[in-house]
């Protein structure tokens, strides 16, 4: 009985080994948009992330923010303004300019 027990254990044990190990190694990954209740500086960080998946900036974060440093003054004075809207979609926070 006792080693049916240990059998037991021992299976469940490996096949949540193995599920955990699918899921925290699988090579799909999820992305997520910004909610609703993001500011425009969020939304726009969220629709051109990750690298490569918009057209607008193709090299992601990294391409806008190496952009707005050639601009000159801290990055955080040019975007103030934008990050404190609130308007819910990426088409409002771009209309809004």
């Amino acid at each position: 009985m006792r080693s049916i027990a240990v059998t037991v254990v021992l299976g469940l044990t490996l096949g949540l080994s193995g599920i955990f190990a699918l899921r925290t190694t699988s090579p799909t990954t999820t992305f997520a948009d910004a909610g609703s209740h993001a500011s425009c500086i969020g939304i726009e960080s969220s629709s051109i992330s990750p690298p490569g998946s918009s057209d607008e900036f193709p090299g992601g974060r990294a391409e806008i923010s190496h952009f707005l440093k050639s601009l000159g003054g801290p990055p955080g004075a040019i975007v103030s303004g934008t990050a404190k809207l609130h308007l819910g979609s990426h088409a409002a926070c771009d209309a809004a300019g």
